[in-house]
């Protein structure tokens, strides 16, 4: 019975060791030439994929592996098997004018994106392309993102007195969080807290609200004057694109920002990725 014991425990240290070290941990990342990773752990940078194109968000699909991302010059959404490309070739999933956001709905296999014109709109459609609807018209809407437990779209506007705001699923019950922003360039929703942070491009203030549009109040600000981009959240952490840099800071207020990431290019779109051996 103590031997049994003993190699029960081998067996759970080994697991624990195995998941461990398989964690993959990365971020992905766009510039005006290329799609890149960085590895979380030992900082290496690899290319993607080389693509000459005007790429400011990007989102993925765990269940069927597979890279989106707006292509403004192409006018398309694009599709990229991600990791195990073998061909190395994009995919044109729908047609789109002047994309700029996008999110990816993992429950209802939906694609939601901005359109970003005068006369713009946020749109939708199943994951294979089909099924195209129009969700709101909306002046210069730039960045979104998703809380479908919650029946959210948040999105920001391409403006120097612009707005932060919150729609239904169907594009009705608009909610103005802020107004007067400032070129949002990046968005993305806290669901576990229920909170929306976005970035003011130039100002550099990464701010905070309660889904219902309270509390609104700068996390930190960072690089005034300067090019303040897309963001992305896991955990406690928030990844921000500013000028040729990935910078990390903590969620909550007090914690200084630092440097994940020097790059030679600026630095336009950021994705955390992460799996666990085989699993998300």
């Amino acid at each position: 019975m103590k031997q049994q014991h003993i190699w029960l425990f081998m067996q759970l240290v080994l697991f624990m060791v195995y998941s461990t070290y398989c964690i993959t941990e990365k971020l992905l990342f766009s510039t005006p030439t290329s799609l890149k990773e960085i590895d979380l752990k030992s900082g290496v940078v690899h290319v993607i994929a080389i693509q000459n194109d005007r790429v400011f968000s990007m989102a993925y699909d765990y269940q069927e592996e597979y890279l989106y991302i707006p292509r403004r010059n192409e006018g398309d959404i694009a599709r990229y098997a991600y990791p195990n490309s073998k061909n190395k070739t994009f995919q044109t999933v729908v047609a789109a004018q002047t994309p700029e956001g996008i999110a990816f709905d993992e429950v209802n296999r939906q694609l939601y994106w901005t359109e970003h014109e005068f006369d713009g709109k946020i749109m939708r459609c199943d994951s294979d392309g089909s099924n195209v609807t129009i969700i709101v018209r909306e002046t210069y809407p730039y960045v979104l993102t998703i809380d479908i437990k919650n029946g959210w779209i948040f999105y920001g506007q391409s403006l120097g007195n612009g707005q932060v705001s919150r729609l239904a699923l169907d594009g009705k019950d608009k909610l103005v969080i802020e107004t007067f922003t400032t070129n949002v360039y990046g968005i993305k929703v806290d669901v576990s807290d229920k909170l929306l942070y976005w970035m003011n491009y130039g100002p550099g203030n990464l701010r905070s609200a309660w889904y219902n549009g309270s509390y609104v109040t700068t996390v930190v600000t960072y690089n005034s004057g300067h090019n303040n981009r897309n963001i992305d959240i896991v955990g406690d952490t928030i990844f921000f694109a500013s000028g040729n840099t990935i910078v990390k800071t903590n969620k909550y207020l007090g914690q200084l920002p630092t440097v994940v990431h020097r790059d030679t290019e600026e630095i336009w779109g950021v994705l955390y990725y992460r799996r666990n051996g085989n699993k998300v």
